[in-house]
């Protein structure tokens, strides 16, 4: 049974919207910081960037992901998988330690202006949130395979993260690697910055406002990204258990997971035109 043609051809027209949106808005973002050199020079227009690279490569793979979700197969072979798996583990992570090294540098500049970090320390903040991606996101993907799933084994095909023996210890990796430490790192980080601001000496009107703007946009877009991404867990840990059966209410949670990723992705580029 094929998910119902409403629901395909809804979350067809959400992902081109999203696509056309975020490839402009994304080489809007490229060109300007190729334009504007004091873009290159701000500590966190650099992370900021960082993380629109990941998004740019995530949006580069909604094309597949569309595919897959609304046909219920992988139209490409096993290697053509695993190379879709790891880049979109790959962006995934690269996207997320960006908003870690986002929050981290943040509080830094607020708690402490007089001494903010270095731009050597930036540039090496952003070469190790994209090497840690990297080879965070390579184990993980190494036993990424096609397989066949369903009762005749046919018509209903997945391009999983890894193989079946793996499961367990793929989807607790990811759970811990992808969501909960860097939550932690970034909740820890609006704490300690939403304590300094409440005990924060008297400021200019303006200053307090742009400050507190700018706190507010970055708390949103990493409280937007930890909800987004809880049916995405959830989902995976279904599918392996052998839970996800075609029906009403699967093909409607599976079709909101879909709606909420690409929401997701298209809400934390926009945000970041608030800073």
């Amino acid at each position: 049974m094929a998910v119902p043609n409403t629901y395909g051809l809804i979350f067809a027209c959400t992902c081109g919207v999203i696509l056309g949106i975020g490839l402009c808005a994304n080489l809007l973002v490229f060109s300007l910081f190729a334009k504007y050199n004091t873009l290159r020079k701000n500590r966190l227009d650099i992370l900021l960037f960082s993380m629109t690279l990941a998004d740019f490569l995530t949006l580069l793979l909604i094309p597949f992901t569309l595919h897959s979700a609304v046909s219920h197969s992988w139209p490409l072979g096993d290697i053509s998988c695993k190379v879709y798996q790891f880049l979109l583990a790959f962006s995934l992570a690269a996207s997320t330690y960006s908003l870690c090294a986002v929050s981290m540098t943040r509080a830094m500049i607020i708690t402490n202006p007089y001494q903010p970090p270095t731009m050597d320390l930036v540039i090496l903040m952003f070469v190790l949130v994209w090497a840690l991606s990297f080879f965070i996101s390579l184990p993980l993907r190494m036993f990424a395979t096609k397989k066949s799933i369903g009762p005749n084994l046919t018509n209903f095909t997945f391009c999983l993260p890894t193989i079946h023996e793996h499961h367990y210890q793929v989807v607790l990796s990811q759970f811990v690697l992808y969501y909960f430490i860097p939550m932690l790192v970034i909740a820890f980080n609006y704490v300690r910055l939403a304590l300094f601001l409440h005990k924060s000496p008297v400021m200019s009107v303006s200053s307090a406002k742009n400050t507190r703007r700018a706190s507010v946009m970055v708390f949103l877009a990493a409280a937007t990204f930890s909800v987004c991404w809880l049916p995405s867990y959830v989902l995976e840990l279904c599918v392996y258990l052998g839970l996800y059966r075609h029906g009403a209410a699967w093909d409607i949670f599976y079709f909101i997971f879909c709606i909420f990723f690409c929401f997701a992705a298209v809400f934390l580029l926009n945000i970041r035109f608030c800073f």
